[in-house]
């Protein structure tokens, strides 16, 4: 008798199952159901005057010597602005900073090490920083930072190379 209440059971709760188009769909192991942040796309007039910065500020990052430990660049304006960048400092003493912007008055650039107070490097782009820093052993992160968040996007450019003199 168990055995017919259960059939009965499990027979009426089958039909209660409700689908509808809507309901999402099972996705693969990793997917996501968010679509991808996007960037808004640069004008034509913007590539070409970033890409002029872009040569400027490379000129001007050749002036640093020696060995190399950490580069990058990146966009100073936009929405798409910054860059991080990471090294490991294996042999603690001076290393030279050079750093640069073109497009833009300034920009800031902030160095950390674990267990340091964090280097602003606040950098006039009319000319080049260059400074001599003492830096520990381990790891170093170079990130450039925006001043005016909502300002304009003009190609404005960023850059920085740390150096063993």
């Amino acid at each position: 008798m168990a055995f017919i209440i259960g059939m009965l059971l499990t027979g009426g709760l089958a039909s209660c199952a409700y689908e509808s188009d809507g309901d999402p769909r099972p996705t693969a192991v990793g997917q996501s159901q968010r679509p991808a942040p996007s960037v808004p796309t640069k004008a034509p007039e913007i590539i070409d005057v970033e890409a002029g910065n872009y040569d400027e500020l490379h000129r001007r990052l050749a002036t640093a010597q020696g060995p190399l430990l950490l580069a990058d660049d990146g966009p100073a304006d936009g929405p798409g602005v910054g860059f991080r960048k990471s090294a490991t400092v294996t042999t603690a003493g001076p290393y030279t900073v050079t750093a640069a912007c073109v497009g833009t008055p300034s920009a800031q650039i902030f160095l950390s090490q674990d267990g340091a107070e964090p280097l602003s490097l606040d950098v006039d782009c009319s000319g080049v920083l260059s400074r001599v820093v003492l830096l520990r052993k381990g790891p170093i992160g170079a990130q450039l930072t925006r001043h005016d968040p909502t300002g304009a996007w003009r190609g404005a450019v960023a850059g920085i190379k740390i150096t063993v003199p």
